[in-house]
């Protein structure tokens, strides 16, 4: 009976899927052909699951599978880090790769670290996988206009309002997806209806202020403008919320509909004005910028 193609298998953590990370996921869905391409990454950061300070995550476990599913992958596995930190170098691949994937090929970045400690780094794996008879393929940094694209630098950009920069470090739109929570009815109040969604806690967090938006509600895609911030006019929250107007959407219940809502570009600084009315006409001024 002839054995099972072997599995390609992207390697990696792969927060926000941003361009270097494509080209290691591309590379294995484009060669992959007959066999399976599989990802391999973590259910939570390494630094978090090991208890240190964890960098600000790009996105979480639902926006990666569907950005994962729109590159083509065929398998994504959310592995518990606790299960593997311990395995050394050498285990890792045998179990691991060899036995429970079936590997034949395995992608991963220039930068990989793996096994007990992060001992293992790419001539490790080279060397290990040559020995089970898999083929190890690193793609190296990805430059855009200059600049290495990395999620710290991206993290960097979102925290200064630089969206529509780390947009095209991303490859795709920067967004923050839940579902709606009612809010204060402030905005609806004014006649601007809105949908609120909580920021959660480990999440980037963009600088505070308006920005041209998209909203993605049931396969739909509307124009917003999005409120990143505290409200301080109209009551300061203890918690930034991510508060989109929209403005082409017409009537329906929202409230507990899990939406994304995309960043497409920063409009302005988010600022305390003397009077709701005076709140009231910036909102309608962002609002006409925004379309």
């Amino acid at each position: 009976m002839p054995q099972k193609a072997g599995a390609y298998v992207a390697l990696g953590f792969f927060d926000g899927v941003h361009l270097g990370h494509r080209a290691v996921i591309e590379g294995c869905v484009a060669d992959s052909g007959g066999h399976e391409s599989v990802v391999l990454t973590f259910r939570e950061s390494p630094a978090k699951a090991l208890g240190r300070t964890a960098p600000p995550l790009l996105s979480d476990n639902a926006r990666k599978a569907e950005l994962m599913e729109e590159l083509g992958v065929d398998a994504l596995i959310f592995a518990d880090f606790h299960a593997l930190k311990d395995m050394p170098p050498a285990v890792f691949v045998q179990k691991v790769l060899a036995e429970k994937l079936n590997a034949e090929r395995v992608y991963c970045g220039f930068n990989y670290r793996f096994g007990r400690n992060g001992a293992g780094d790419i001539a490790a794996l080279e060397k290990l996988c040559d020995e089970k008879g898999i083929t190890v393929c690193v793609r190296q940094p990805v430059v855009l206009d200059g600049e290495q694209v990395s999620s710290s630098r991206i993290r960097e950009l979102i925290a200064i309002g630089a969206i529509d920069r780390a947009n095209r470090l991303l490859g795709s739109r920067w967004a923050i997806e839940g579902r709606i929570e009612s809010g204060n009815h402030i905005g609806t109040g004014m006649g601007f209806p809105t949908v609120n969604l909580p920021i959660p806690d480990g999440t980037a967090v963009p600088l505070f202020g308006v920005y041209a938006s998209d909203i993605v509600i049931d396969g739909a895609r509307y124009r917003g403008a999005t409120n990143i911030g505290v409200h301080p006019t109209v009551g300061e929250n203890d918690k930034p919320l991510c508060e989109t107007f929209l403005l082409d959407f017409g009537e329906g219940d929202l409230y507990d509909k899990r939406v994304r809502c995309e960043l497409k570009a920063f409009i302005r600084p988010e600022r305390r004005f003397n009077s709701v009315e005076e709140l009231t006409e910036q909102i309608r001024l962002d609002c006409e910028k925004c379309k």
